[in-house]
């Protein structure tokens, strides 16, 4: 192996699935990886554990909270939120003291319904008014310093880089628990219903000169009148109803953009806060594809010039839509170079797995080595190993970017 650094192979990984630092790092090890992306701020969920030495094999994780000991004098009127168990706490500043692998600090920021439901004034509210509990807005200066002040509280932890979620707006349909409707979705139902019309964006858009009074009021009418009809659009004429009211109201258009430049500005000051060697990497979306994540203010081209790596989770039923997605993403970024995949080796992707050394071939075709997997408590021990075996072919030397 030559002096140059190793590609980026790292594991997503729960705090409560790590009984061990020492024998967690030598299991990495065994199957590739020189990395350990571990949650240290994150949201509720219900995750099913196979490989669960102990009870729970179910588990309910606490909602909105972190798992370091936050520093209360770093931050303003939102702070974080600490796990209630110590012992999960602690996970953190094993593993780095461990040092056997380099610690990625998976940062979910403004996905977080415990802090919007104590702060319900610093959630998005749809184009009716409805709050997101959900989802945190960054246009609210509060929002964007809680934002910069948890990244710098996690940066002083002694991790390797910051690995950031949501630094934007959730969209519609994703981030609650037990979402219902008995209306069917569709891409510009989810699209309008998914923008944000709080104090804060209303005021941003007027004062860059946007008739936001207008617009809403002209999105709420639409929202309305498709609820109210007997109709439900096909995918094809959402996407072109999508398409069409972009052409026909410039406002909203322009109302997406300043929301991409608010959440680019917002890595930016993260960047700045954060000491220069902690690299920061952006998740580019919940979504797929990639290119949508303009619902969430999210531009992969202007987030690589302020951040180190995009890192996006190619979540995709096949290799072949794996490989077309990473292709777009290069051509948006200009290059393979800073781009990170993240990809989930068993179920419900890659042919439940079956198409993984394909997807890491295609992927390497394309410039692409920079690797994240998820995740380590939710795959079946044998999928862990057919992960640890796909790697082993791979070159063990960073790709020339492409």
């Amino acid at each position: 192996m030559s002096g140059k650094a190793r590609p980026y192979r790292s594991l997503y990984c729960y705090p409560w699935d790590v009984a061990s630092a020492a024998q967690h790092g030598q299991r990495l090890q065994q199957l590739g990886m020189n990395g350990v992306t571990l949650a240290v701020s994150y949201h509720a969920g219900k995750f099913l554990r196979p490989q669960a030495g102990a009870a729970p094999r179910v588990i309910f994780p606490e909602d909105g909270v972190v798992y370091f000991e936050p520093q209360p004098a770093l931050y303003g009127e939102l702070k974080p939120l600490a796990h209630s168990d110590p012992a999960m706490r602690r996970v953190l500043p094993e593993l780095v003291a461990d040092a056997q692998l380099a610690v990625h600090a998976w940062t979910v920021l403004l996905h977080n319904s415990r802090l919007g439901a104590l702060h319900p004034q610093y959630t998005a509210h749809n184009v009716f008014g409805d709050g997101y509990v959900y989802s945190l807005c960054p246009m609210h200066d509060a929002v964007f310093a809680y934002a910069v002040n948890l990244c710098r509280d996690i940066a002083a932890q002694g991790v390797h880089s910051l690995v950031l979620e949501t630094p934007g707006w959730l969209p519609y349909a994703h981030g609650y628990h037990h979402e219902f409707a008995q209306v069917h979705s569709n891409v510009w139902l989810d699209t309008m219903l998914g923008l944000c019309f709080c104090d804060a964006c209303m005021a941003a858009g007027r004062q860059h000169g946007l008739g936001m009074d207008s617009l809403r009021a002209s999105i709420a009418s639409s929202v309305d009148q498709y609820l109210q009809a007997p109709v439900d659009a096909t995918p094809a004429q959402a996407q072109a109803w999508l398409q069409a009211d972009l052409l026909a109201m410039p406002a909203l258009a322009e109302w997406l953009r300043l929301r991409q430049r608010r959440v680019t500005e917002l890595v930016g000051a993260i960047r700045a806060a954060i000491p220069p060697q902690v690299e920061l990497a952006v998740i580019a979306t919940v979504q797929r594809p990639t290119a949508s994540n303009w619902l969430e203010g999210m531009d992969v081209a202007a987030l690589a010039r302020v951040a180190d790596w995009i890192e996006v989770p190619f979540y995709e039923a096949d290799a072949a839509a794996v490989a077309s997605d990473a292709w777009d993403c290069i051509r948006r970024l200009g290059g393979s170079a800073q781009l990170r995949a993240i990809l989930r080796p068993g179920p419900p992707d890659l042919a439940d797995g079956a198409q993984l050394a394909s997807a890491l071939d295609r992927l390497a075709q394309l410039g692409i080595r920079e690797l994240g997997f998820y995740n380590f408590g939710l795959l079946r021990p044998a999928r862990l190993e057919a992960l640890g075996q796909a790697l082993r072919p791979l070159p063990d030397e960073p790709a020339s970017p492409a």
